[in-house]
């Protein structure tokens, strides 16, 4: 069906429809777009954010006791260790509810096996702290040196380094989480931009197409109307469509068929009128000189009348003398 057969309304609607159809399209990818946008950010924000947060206080800790067992060891001060005792098992214990906390939060096999190397370097790093606290306390400064040196300090870096390639990996993994949070705001961003040009586009377009489709038949039948206006009943007149506007075209074609009509009647009855009249004037013509004719000659019988009438007079006179 060509769109010049469809009614006015019909194509204003569809034109109206697609619009909207593009602008519902636009509206639900934006609300898609968000929330994948706010999915990511929830996760991000429920495990690597958690489980990064949680290996930079664990990390901290460690740096903290290993300054602090620096202190108590090297230190001339006996009593260090029972002034920090507090704070070296307050330490201990959040270390390990840290790392159990972790332990049920790890996905990846790349983390279990870090924090099993973790758990692994924790338990050499705490037997080499207890016994040079023990050796310290005991007044083997000697040998509490030696156990630093030898035993404490390797495994407090492998247990720093650890607990630190486990936080670079949650680091990671939220810099990923933030590349794919950017990922998604770009190719929706540019989703919607695409359907909000699209949308423009095809919305100029239908408008064009629809505002032609109305305003050239439109013009048309303007014209029509104008020659007919003008007197000119000859202009031939087609109907192209079955809109609203065909319909004028058909009635202004009828409206001018009928006008030819009428003036086809009035000239013939203006020819006969012509006619009859033409008769009519020649038989006046007629009649007007036959009534001359009767006029010449009662005015030659009214003489013969005088002249009788002169010669009957004459007569009686001549009689009259006789008697």
């Amino acid at each position: 069906m060509k769109i010049v057969n469809l009614k006015v309304a019909t194509r204003l609607g569809i034109g109206f429809a697609i619009v909207l159809a593009l602008s519902s399209i636009s509206i639900g990818t934006g609300i898609w777009n968000m929330r994948q946008i706010a999915a990511a950010t929830q996760q991000m924000m429920e495990t690597p954010l958690a489980k990064e947060r949680m290996a930079s206080d664990w990390y901290a800790l460690i740096v903290t006791a290993v300054v602090r067992t620096s202190f108590i060891v090297k230190s001339t001060d006996e009593t260090l260790a029972k002034t920090f005792a507090d704070d070296i098992s307050a330490s201990v214990k959040t270390a390990a509810e840290i790392q159990n906390s972790l332990d049920p939060l790890l996905t990846s096999d790349a983390e279990k096996e870090v924090i099993k190397v973790i758990k692994a370097s924790r338990g050499k790093y705490q037997q080499a702290k207890e016994a040079a606290m023990k050796a310290k306390q005991e007044g083997k400064t000697e040998d509490a040196l030696r156990i630093y040196d030898s035993e404490f300090m390797p495994n407090a870096k492998i247990y720093q380094g650890k607990v630190m390639e486990f936080l670079s990996l949650q680091r990671k993994g939220i810099d990923l989480t933030g590349l794919e949070i950017a990922r998604l705001h770009s190719s929706g961003f540019n989703l919607m931009l695409l359907l909000g040009v699209s949308m423009l586009a095809l919305g100029a377009v239908f408008a064009f197409l629809i505002s032609r489709s109305i305003t050239r038949p439109l013009a048309e039948a303007i014209k029509v109307a104008q020659t007919v206006a003008a007197g000119d009943l000859a202009t031939r007149i087609e109907v192209k469509s079955k809109d609203e506007t065909g319909q004028l075209m058909h009635a202004l074609k009828a409206m001018n068929d009928s006008l030819v009509g009428i003036v086809g009647e009035v000239r013939q009855g203006t020819d006969t009128i012509a006619s009859a009249s033409s008769q009519i004037a020649a038989g006046n013509m007629d009649l007007s000189s036959r009534t001359e004719g009767q006029a010449s000659s009662l005015e030659e019988t009214a003489a013969a009348m005088e002249q009788l009438t002169s010669t009957v007079q004459q007569n009686a006179d001549n009689a009259h003398q006789a008697n």
